[in-house]
């Protein structure tokens, strides 16, 4: 089969990410626009315990299982079929538990009538589960095709119906709104597992002449995909905690409706605008994961990984200065007046959200890489250990921090960038010695000059006027400054270039 390099692999993924994000993220602001602040608040409180579900049948299944095909070649069906009959038990278990618990679950968080929302999404763990399985085994094999189309297909999806239904519902209450909602996520999971259906049988019949003779078995297979399972659990399992945690810690100085409305500010509305740079990362992370798996040589991984890091550094750097320096002309070109409520500026709130959030974009994403690298060269239970340090870190934050008056929700992003930091910090400390990761300051010094010529187009442009129409053209134009400029100061060596279309 026919590979695809580093930034081949990456740049398919990146797309489709990008595709899906935007889509994601239009869905996020339409939909916050429809809700409000309250409403995508109770919208935003299922969703933890919800993935929480999800990540546990499927946490890093993808990735896990493209490291398994890819050390495995020939044994790909016996793979697909156990990773399916064991994904698909434990999702219709939690399918079963979050409907029975769907009550009791709901009173817990804080509003009873949410329950509804959990009974309409619990099918889904199962056709997610199945989805993660299969997007595994393409990219094992290198082929990141059908992973892009089916998750553009998702959120499209998702996007389509979810606006359809919950304008269409909301003249009954914004929990009928959010019902409509709930019922396009299922819609949206159906079609993006029809798509790698089709797309698996299709890769089959294809390589039809090919018949394995071989077998894996269970303790094999899990030995590599445990550890990435339960590395991809513990963030879920934290923000799940979140969501139980923040709206009775706020409750402390607030009434409940408040707390519930401000975190739907953080998780919501600041959350999705964050993890839009960390497509990338996460794209580069699950094209590196097989590769570096494959690679017996030293220098060849050792290149493959500086480049990675490269890569996330351009695209995260630029994201990051742009959160920090305006917050207010993102926050109100996307979102206008729709985050007020309660007497209070849910936009100016959300302003000095998204300024420290923003800082954890860059410590995020090289985490992200990091991980990967760590879990390729077996060094499974580090991942988890650095990652559980950092949790604890969060939580301590938010404990401390949350109860004060005010502090509050601020608390919340601020202990999000101290975990990053300090996961990142750790598999670095790690990481430097195996794969011989050093300081290069020719590029630092390349990036930190496209950056500020980036910073003094964008200020230039935005003090020519207000409005959402010259907060874009403001992006748009120090976007393209920067890229001119990388371009100019050549940010890529030669070994890099060659890197780029080195394959295995």
């Amino acid at each position: 089969m026919k590979r695809n390099g580093l930034m081949t692999g990456a740049l398919i993924l990146s797309i489709g990410g990008v595709l899906a994000k935007i889509f994601s993220a239009i869905y996020r602001i339409v939909i916050t626009r429809i809700l409000g602040g309250v409403g995508i608040g109770l919208y935003q409180l299922v969703f933890p315990l919800y993935s929480l579900c999800v990540v546990v049948s499927t946490a890093g299944l993808p990735m896990a299982i493209s490291k398994v095909v890819a050390k495995n070649p020939g044994k790909e069906k016996s793979i697909v079929k156990k990773c399916l009959l064991f994904t698909c038990l434990i999702s219709l278990v939690l399918s079963f538990v979050l409907i029975i618990f769907s009550k009791s679950l709901a009173v817990l968080q804080g509003d009873a009538s949410i329950s509804v929302c959990y009974i309409i999404l619990a099918p889904t763990i199962i056709l997610v589960s199945s989805s993660a399985v299969l997007r595994g085994y393409f990219q094992g094999k290198h082929n990141f095709i059908p992973t892009a189309i089916s998750n553009i297909l998702e959120q499209l999806a998702k996007l389509v119906f979810g606006l359809i239904l919950s304008l269409i519902l909301i003249q009954f209450g914004i929990l009928y709104s959010i019902i409509g909602a709930m019922v396009a996520i299922v819609i949206s999971e159906i079609l993006s597992l029809l798509v790698l259906v089709f797309s698996y049988y299709k890769d089959k019949k294809k390589h039809k002449t090919t018949r394995e003779k071989v077998d894996l078995s269970i303790k094999e297979l899990f030995k590599d995909i445990l550890p990435i399972t339960v590395t991809n659990v513990i963030l879920p399992i934290a923000t799940f905690i979140d969501s139980l945690l923040v709206v009775n810690l706020l409750s402390i100085n607030f009434t409940k409706e408040m707390a519930v409305f401000m975190y739907g500010l953080e998780s919501g509305a600041v959350a999705s605008l964050v993890g839009i740079p960390t497509i990338f990362s996460f794209a580069i992370a699950s094209v590196i994961l097989p590769s570096i798996t494959q690679i017996n040589k030293p220098f060849n991984r050792n290149n493959k990984i500086s480049l990675g890091v490269k890569i996330i550094l351009l695209i995260a750097v630029p994201c990051v200065l742009a959160f920090v320096l305006i917050p207010d002309r993102l926050i109100e070109c996307l979102y206008s007046n729709k985050l007020n409520g309660f007497g209070v500026g849910g936009l100016n709130i959300a302003y000095r959200l998204l300024s420290i959030s923003g800082i954890g974009v860059v410590f995020l994403a090289v985490s992200q890489l990091y991980t990967s690298c760590l879990q390729a060269i077996d060094k499974r239970m580090i991942t988890i250990r650095n990652l559980l340090i950092a949790v604890g870190v969060k939580f301590f934050v938010e404990l401390i921090f949350m109860p004060s008056k005010v502090i509050n929700i601020y608390a919340l992003s601020i202990a999000n960038t101290l975990c990053y930091f300090t996961v990142m910090l750790l598999n670095h400390l790690e990481i430097r010695e195996d794969f011989k990761l050093k300081l290069n300051l020719l590029f630092a010094g390349k990036l930190a000059l496209a950056s500020s010529v980036m910073i003094v187009v964008l200020i230039v442009v935005l003090s020519l006027g207000y409005g959402w129409a010259n907060t874009i053209l403001a992006i748009l134009l120090a976007g393209i400054s920067y890229l001119v400029t990388l371009y100019f100061v050549k940010i890529f060596s030669r070994k890099d270039l060659a890197g780029l279309k080195y394959k295995t």
